[in-house]
Parts: structure tokens; C-alpha cells; sequence
């Protein structure tokens, strides 16, 4: 299963209940993320649509609930996905 299946099947499972994605970001470095699965909003910035379908795939936007802002990651990335108290390894892809 690739990992954007494996991160949607969890945000499906954890309802409104906080999941947590740790990450190795483009610089090579690793970010952890807290989010609500179910809070939305409007997403504002000056970025670009993704037009890449596969990347547009793999991209999942969220509100860090530690911060209070909005923010992304690439599903190829993860390493490790948590919430209730259970732990999903993976494999970050490519």
C-alpha cells in the first residue's frame, strides 16, 4: 500500500481524534505534525496549485494544531504515523 493510502486509511480511522505524522522535509531535515483529521479552513498564501497529479496525490494540507497554522506534507515522506496511541511505520518512498 502506498503511503498516501496508509496516512488517508488512519485519517479516515481517527475521525476527529488527533493524528501525528513525523516526516523528513526537502532540506533533510525531520518535522513531526499534530493535526485534527476533520478541522478545515481556508488556506491563504501566495502559493501555486499543484498541477503535478501525483504530487497533488501525495500532498496533504493541515492545521498544525502546535502552532496554529497551516501546513503541508508530502505523504512519500512520512515515516511514521500515530494516533490513539498506535504507531504506523513506514517506508518514505523514492
Amino acid at each position: 500500500m502506498a503511503n498516501h493510502e496508509t496516512i488517508r486509511n488512519v485519517i479516515d480511522q481517527a475521525g476527529s481524534r488527533m493524528v501525528s505524522v513525523t516526516f523528513i522535509k526537502a532540506d533533510g531535515t525531520e518535522r513531526q505534525l499534530t493535526f485534527n483529521p476533520r478541522h478545515k479552513g481556508q488556506i491563504l498564501g501566495t502559493g501555486h496549485p499543484i498541477k503535478d497529479p501525483v504530487t497533488a496525490l501525495n500532498n496533504f494540507k493541515i492545521m498544525d494544531i502546535k502552532l496554529g497554522q497551516w501546513r503541508s506534507f508530502d505523504a512519500r515522506r512520512v515515516y511514521r504515523v500515530k494516533f490513539e496511541g498506535r504507531v504506523v511505520e513506514m517506508q518514505p518512498e523514492g
